[in-house]
């Protein structure tokens, strides 16, 4: 049986583990000279969207100011409704009120009356993003995204709002139209407990080395020691030593130790990396805990920058290194599967940029992705199947995934979605369409154009579920949602020397999240009806039935570096 893994040699270091300084790096990455214009003189609307969103606070903070920043000829709505209704209610009692549109219309004055109960009603904030803006001689149009921030409550509005440019007075509002208003509500303070120092704090390396942000490391490791930035770090969970209890494997980048954090039976962890084996330090993207040899325990799967290695469970948590698979250069995800139903679990490798041997150079320093919208200059992503024995061979081409598979690939979820028995692959790609793979007896065909799934944007996270309880499969895709990306795509001057399909799948590079509903006619996109593009930069997703109310909810995890004095803009 040919096998695909080469051996591996662990190299020990001396004493009992590496040691961290407690001190900080003398790195300053957020100066206060530190500054980002953003707003090229030729698109004018970018000033103009900063001096609106000023406006507004001022408004909101000031009786005199809105009136002096409102038009006498004012007619809108206001910015709460009049009324709310109770549209569900949850058992973690959280209950979800909506206000009506029932088309009120209001002067100057009412309107200030209304401002004016926002910082009342909603005491922690109320931030807006300017999402939509196009102008017509002194008149500005903008679509306007608002959180409203309060005590054990929060609610989400779009606004259309209209705007005046008048000789000696500035920008006035004269029109604002309300297009839905949805309240969370909780009796509860909070929903969520922070538990990681009470179940990690105990630990030797917590503060030394979990509880230091990237930015602090880069200021501490070189180039050569692999810290990432952008970070991209995964974990693993599973019963690492048959005791019943979850534990966690947590990757980190290069020249920083993974950590395995054993479960006690009061629920906080132990950390037993060093002693068992896998406190590697090479920069780890992602990790699977799962049995690979079939017998009864969870071996660990391991995708470091340089290859990907394959660890056998004694049964009591210590591992062994059985090989590394080394044409996987710049991984990003695992995922599993026994798509081929012999009993045996396998391995697909999501791979981003496909990285430079000689040079060592990977990402986006070895290349750039082009075109933007359509790249396909990626990655090979790799399927690794499981011959037993932790043989392992790359089989990507015979089983018919390399159609396609160069698309600068983020992660993969496997469902078999058309009920026949094996599992079918969805791999979310950064940087244009994804790919669907339909899984017929072990052989694949791409098949998201078909399906209308191809999805252009950001794509970097998948999940599958039944968020209607219809019996047929749903799909969930994050991508990246952006305030300026949706100003500057949506005018009409955008890319003028592109045609407009290129332009509208450029254009949906910034929208945001992704939601397709299965039917039994297929599967229909359902994005803007159910509220969930808006994900904010969102790096992972997921549907889970967050409350137990036999409903599955969604969960992203978001974020992205943005200006050190800007207002974030994602």
């Amino acid at each position: 049986m040919r096998n695909d893994l080469v051996q591996l040699n662990k190299r020990k270091l001396n004493g009992s583990d590496r040691k961290f300084s407690e001190g900080i790096s003398n790195v300053i990455f957020h100066s206060n000279e530190s500054s980002i214009n953003n707003a090229d003189s030729s698109w004018s609307t970018e000033y103009v969207t900063t001096e609106i969103e000023s406006l507004f606070r001022k408004m909101v903070s000031s009786v005199p100011e809105a009136e002096e920043l409102i038009g006498n000829n004012f007619r809108g709505m206001g910015v709460i409704p009049p009324s709310l209704k109770k549209i569900s209610s949850k058992p973690n009692e959280i209950s979800i009120w909506e206000g009506n549109n029932e088309g009120r219309y209001i002067g100057k004055s009412q309107f200030v009356m209304s401002l004016r109960e926002l910082p009342e009603n909603f005491p922690l904030g109320n931030k807006l993003k300017v999402i939509e803006i196009s102008n017509e001689g002194k008149i500005f149009k903008t679509t306007i995204l608002i959180d409203h921030l309060g005590e054990r409550k929060e609610a989400h509005s779009r606004w259309f709002c209209e705007w005046e440019r008048r000789p000696d007075e500035g920008l006035k509002l004269i029109g604002l139209e309300r297009k839905y208003y949805s309240e969370i509500r909780s009796e509860k303070e909070a929903l969520y407990k922070d538990s990681t120092h009470k179940i990690l704090g105990q630990t030797p390396n917590y503060h030394s080395q979990i509880n230091k942000g990237i930015s602090e490391w880069a200021g501490l490791i070189t180039k050569f020691g692999d810290m990432a930035m952008t970070g991209h770090h995964g974990l693993a969970i599973g019963d690492v030593n048959g005791d019943g209890r979850d534990d966690i494997f947590v990757c980190d980048g290069g020249s920083l130790p993974n950590r395995l954090y054993v479960q006690n039976e009061d629920g906080t962890a132990m950390d037993i990396s060093m002693r068992a084996g896998i406190d590697w330090y090479e920069d780890s993207r992602a990790a699977l805990l799962l049995d690979l040899d079939n017998d009864g325990d969870q071996d660990l799967v391991v995708a470091t920058i340089a290859m990907i290695v394959f660890a056998e469970n004694d049964g009591a948590g210590q591992f062994t290194i059985r090989g590394g698979f080394p044409d996987a250069q710049y991984p990003f995800s695992l995922s599993s599967s026994d798509f081929d139903l012999d009993g045996d679990l396998d391995v697909y490798v999501c791979i981003y940029g496909e990285g430079d041997r000689n040079s060592g150079a990977r990402g986006f320093d070895e290349r750039s992705p082009v075109p933007f919208h359509d790249a396909k200059n990626g990655g090979r992503n790799v399927l690794l199947v499981n011959h037993g024995g932790f043989a392992v061979t790359d089989e990507t081409q015979s089983v018919g995934l390399e159609v396609n598979n160069d698309r600068w690939s983020f992660s993969a979820s496997w469902e078999d979605y058309d009920n026949d028995g094996d599992q079918d692959l969805y791999v979310a790609n950064d940087f244009g369409k994804n790919c669907f793979y339909r899984n017929d007896g072990g052989q694949f065909t791409e098949d998201a154009r078909s399906l209308g799934l191809e999805d252009t944007g950001a794509g970097m996270s998948v999940s599958w579920g039944d968020y209607d309880r219809d019996g047929i499969f749903d799909l969930y895709i994050g991508n990246m949602f952006s305030a300026a990306g949706n100003r500057v795509g949506g005018q009409e001057r955008f890319a003028p020397n592109r045609n407009v399909h290129e332009v509208q799948e450029m254009r949906k590079m910034s929208r945001g999240n992704t939601l397709y509903r299965g039917t039994d006619r297929g599967f229909f996109e359902m994005s803007r009806d159910s509220r969930v593009s808006m994900g904010r930069w969102a790096w992972s997703s997921g549907f889970v039935d967050i409350d137990n109310d036999g409903w599955e909810d969604i969960i992203i995890t978001n974020g992205y570096i943005t200006g050190w004095k800007e207002e974030e803009d994602l």
